[in-house]
């Protein structure tokens, strides 16, 4: 059991690491995602966004938080996202949720209201069933296109420049990243 915790605090960069990539990903496509295993949807962050590294942290609340520049700063310090709100929109329904990153938790999910309140109180309840199942299928659907980037080689040598790139307020090689990422996760690049 000691182990497995220690594995857990060795990997929770990962859940920071995918809180950044979905940041950069929702400014690189102005919030249009177009995950490789689902249907495309507006995300973005909203509201506020925790940045921390080892001693530090720093909050910011704002309408687009990831847009301040006390966020941009926070990352050219070296800090990662640890917690936002984030806001989706699919197939015309709006959800939304605090994302943590050490545990990769979502909090507070909001999925749209489709029935009224004199519908069958059953039903009401298996069409917010759907609507979580398919709100977490497009959170694994883009976790599976984090970790075809992160877990090849490509990650370090053309990703992270390009993390940086943005970072700092530079252009993006947005059709060389878009062609890699499409090529690891598996779909080959369309002709724009």
């Amino acid at each position: 059991m000691k182990d497995l915790a220690a594995l857990v605090e060795l990997n929770r960069f990962v859940g920071r690491e995918f809180l950044l990539w979905l940041w950069f990903e929702t400014e690189l496509y102005e919030t249009n995602l177009a995950p490789t295993r689902a249907d495309r949807l507006s995300l973005w962050l909203e509201g506020e966004l925790t940045l921390a590294d080892d001693t530090d942290e720093t909050r910011v609340k704002s309408a687009m938080p990831g847009a301040t520049p006390e966020a941009k700063q926070a990352l050219k310090q070296g800090k990662l996202p640890k917690q936002t709100r984030l806001r989706a929109v699919l197939n015309d329904f709006e959800y939304s949720w605090k994302m943590k990153a050490d545990d990769l938790a979502v909090a507070g999910l909001k999925v749209p209201a489709q029935l009224r309140a004199q519908d069958d109180k059953y039903e009401a309840l298996y069409e917010r069933m759907r609507l979580v199942e398919t709100i977490e299928a497009e959170l694994e659907a883009l976790f599976h296109d984090f970790l075809a980037l992160r877990l090849d080689s490509a990650w370090d040598r053309a990703v992270v420049p390009e993390l940086k790139s943005w970072a700092r307020g530079k252009r993006v090689d947005e059709k060389a990243y878009r062609t890699l990422k499409l090529k690891l996760a598996g779909k080959k690049p369309s002709v724009a």
